[in-house]
């Protein structure tokens, strides 16, 4: 097969890139030769008599489309000038086949190219890797036009450090390639970098912020936790990538929102250095002890001086990074600045006031993505419909990435449904969270009612983490271009049917439908219980955990859930165990990431029925708890040790391999993973923390409850704190794994193990 590719040369450069793009796919697929022409070639020269014809791009920008439309041989594409609709259509262009892909903007005749090669070559795409298909791309028979259920259809990243997968200011430019190619690929519109500042103040602020060097501990950083911010890259390399990453995704017409208003926070705190040469007045006072340092408190922009130094940065994003056609505000996110309701609420309402005034002044043609972060943390029902009614549905969209949460105040509340535009988002899981969670169910109740309110102009996929769940990812995908809601299973046979081999597809669409109850069962939200908080029990197991009568009062609402499933989870940890020889990397990171959610889930019931039976002054219950869940621990670092996704050593050798990096930085990278609010599913934190501290905590309990009494927290503290000292101590590369486990005999005996529990 022989094709020749016309697109127009003098539009925006996503045209290019999608007959670029439709050239390598139909080569790798068919096998078709494929040459390159634009549209200023018309009449083509040296056609040959077998030649196809692909025509990237509608009547409005390629001269050859436009000689179809008015010569009447195409019929009108019904697709929409500026928006996001495409066609897919054959027909005959001066007597040869023709394939027409045609969008109403630019990004859109690369969805065109994408889907086609999807609908009619049977290609798949998935963040991780692609399926191709093979055999002919078919040039006649297809007339296919297709519109978004909503506008605005995106995902954010965040700015967590810890493993490759998940975080993404770790990636390359190499990995942000991936990345927005997949966006495009799933046909989504909108991202967002909340990655930290990079050199925003330096750019912004030259005269008064330096470029640290790369080596140095920032004046802003902190020695522990998440708050340790020092660089792995320097900020002039961050800056660049910046750069890169966004020319990358305008050229694909991609959007990315400008951060704007009271932009402080504990990823994005104020240089020392311009504390000390500007003096900015902060707003203090915050109640509930966070952000208390100085470099985490935000500017009073009751000062107009301090409102327009946060107007300064956002204008540097604009100057050298951004495009100014969509911004985005926390306003005072996470804070509270009075015990009085009313107070506190007029200052956050005058915070928006003042922001959004702003932009109307200096970008009058601009929307303003309002985030829901902190209408969620600390808004009442009532106050967040008051908000409401001072925005002008004109300029403000609010941004609810908190559409998901079990939780009673959420959009169904806020007076926004019918009335107001506002973006639909699944917030999914916390940093910590980087396994399967979503709670489905959930999910598909509210994702109905998004796509039956006309105000609904968006859904995003909005974690604080990245790929933790992968289905997740084509979930949101899905939802967000189509106009159904299919049913949960038809959607995993989908999924099944499209990632894994024939071979595997029945067997794993028998495990997922079996599964998402599982993981189903902890939730990132969860009403009226200690579970509701970020991490799971077994991850901070010394610093939370307490068997309080109001801890085992909710450990027994929970425990008959994970009772009722036990029999499934030990099934399909058999069944992955079965399959555990098959090669394919889409398979084996979907075999890893059920098995890992499955035995997560039954180490925290272990957990809790330890606590319970401890209660009760049963020993031999508690001594059976104990050992089944430290021996399902064990398993599970066993298993982390097989696949690099969970390294922390593999991430910071991934980070040297870019750049020049911080050669102190691994202690850094320690500390941004093994917190309380961290951490996570790391290979490095589950053999030399999590299985130690199980072992501390359970030989205390033991001893408790055979002689009667409560366990002495303090003493299981104080152990715990020593063998943390030694973890932080020992180089990550004297942890590798070295002798590793065999993956069927983890997952055989996670089997056994999960299958005797007794809850």
């Amino acid at each position: 097969m022989k094709i020749r590719v016309i697109y127009p040369c003098a539009a925006h450069s996503a045209y290019r890139i999608a007959a670029e793009t439709f050239a390598g796919l139909a080569r790798a697929v068919s096998g078709a030769v494929v040459t390159l022409d634009g549209d200023r070639q018309l009449p083509l020269p040296d056609l040959e008599a077998e030649e196809r014809l692909a025509i990237i791009g509608s009547d409005a920008v390629n001269d050859a489309a436009a000689q179809l439309y008015l010569s009447g041989a195409l019929a009108p594409l019904g697709i929409r000038t500026g928006t996001d609709d495409y066609c897919i259509r054959t027909c005959m262009y001066e007597g040869r086949e023709t394939l027409l892909l045609a969008g109403g903007r630019p990004r859109a005749a690369l969805y065109a190219v994408y889907r086609y090669f999807e609908l009619y070559c049977g290609c798949s795409w998935f963040w991780d890797g692609d399926r191709l298909g093979a055999g002919p791309a078919p040039f006649t028979g297809i007339d296919r036009t297709e519109s978004p259920r909503f506008q605005y259809r995106g995902v954010r990243y965040f700015g967590h450090r810890s493993l490759h997968r998940f975080q993404a200011e770790h990636w390359s430019l190499e990995d942000w390639q991936r990345e927005i190619d997949w966006l495009v690929k799933k046909r989504f519109n909108l991202f967002m970098l909340r990655i930290g500042m990079d050199d925003l103040f330096q750019l912004a602020f030259p005269d008064i912020v330096d470029y640290p060097a790369l080596d140095s501990h920032l004046a802003e950083s902190f020695d522990e936790g998440y708050d340790d911010r020092d660089q792995f890259w320097s900020l002039r390399y961050r800056g660049e990538l910046r750069r890169r990453i966004l020319q990358y995704a305008f050229q694909r017409d991609l959007m990315h929102p400008e951060d704007c208003g009271a932009m402080t926070h504990w990823y994005s705190r104020t240089p020392v250095q311009y504390l000390e040469k500007v003096h900015p007045p902060l707003l203090r006072g915050q109640t509930g002890g966070f952000y208390t340092e100085e470099t985490g408190l935000v500017w009073d922009i009751r000062n107009k001086e301090n409102l327009e130094n946060y107007f300064r940065l956002t204008q540097a994003h604009i100057d050298h990074y951004g495009s100014g056609e969509l911004f985005h505000t926390i306003g005072l996110a996470e804070r509270n600045f009075s015990e009085e309701r009313e107070e506190n609420l007029r200052l956050k309402l005058f915070t928006y006031h003042r922001t959004i005034e702003y932009l109307t002044e200096h970008y009058p043609n601009a929307k303003l993505l309002l985030a829901s972060w902190d209408l969620w943390m600390f808004y009442a029902p009532e106050e967040v419909r008051r908000l409401i009614e001072e925005l002008d549905p004109d300029r403000v969209i609010l941004l609810d990435y908190t559409s998901d949460t079990s939780a009673g105040n959420n959009f169904t509340r806020w007076g926004v449904q019918g009335r107001f535009p506002w973006i639909f988002g699944l917030f999914s899981a916390y940093v910590a969270n980087n396994e399967i969670r979503s709670d489905y169910e959930l999910i598909q109740e509210r994702t109905r009612l998004a796509k039956a309110d006309p105000m609904c102009r968006g859904y995003v996929l909005w974690p604080e983490l990245s790929h933790g769940d992968t289905f997740c990812g084509e979930y949101a995908a899905y939802q967000a271009w189509e106009q159904d809601t299919p049913r949960l299973d038809s959607m995993t046979a989908t999924y099944c049917a499209k990632r894994y081999p024939a071979s595997l597809a029945g067997t794993m669409n028998a495990v997922w439908d079996r599964f998402l109850p599982i993981a189903e069962l902890i939730s990132w939200s969860m009403e009226d219980d200690s579970l509701s908080r970020g991490t799971d029990l077994f991850l901070t197991l010394c610093q939370t955990v307490r068997f309080s009568g109001e801890e085992n009062a909710v450990y027994a609402r929970r425990l008959p859930a994970g009772a009722a499933l036990k029999a499934d989870a030990a099934a399909i940890l058999a069944e992955l165990a079965a399959m555990a020889g098959e090669e394919d990397p889409l398979f084996r990171r979907d075999l890893f990431d059920i098995a890992r959610t499955v035995i997560s889930r039954y180490i925290n019931f272990g957990i809790m029925r330890a606590g319970i039976s401890l209660s009760k002054g049963n020993a031999g219950a508690v001594e059976k708890a104990a050992d089944s869940t430290t021996a399902l621990l064990t398993l599970f670092a066993g298993l982390l040790s097989l696949h690099e996704d969970y390294s922390l050593f593999s991430s910071l050798r991934k980070l040297q391999a870019v750049t020049e990096t911080n050669p102190g930085f691994e202690r850094t990278l320690k500390h941004n993973a093994d917190n309380g609010y961290c951490r996570s599913h790391a290979y490095e934190l589950a053999r030399f923390l999590y299985v130690p501290e199980a072992e501390i905590f359970f030989s205390e309990a033991k001893a408790a409850a055979r002689a009667g009494r409560s366990p002495d927290f303090e003493a299981i503290m104080a152990r715990a704190e020593e063998n943390r000292k030694l973890f932080h101590a020992t180089p990550l590369e004297a942890m590798d794994a070295g002798s590793r486990p065999d993956l069927r005999a983890v997952l055989e005996r996670a089997a056994e193990t999960v299958g005797a529990m007794d809850l």
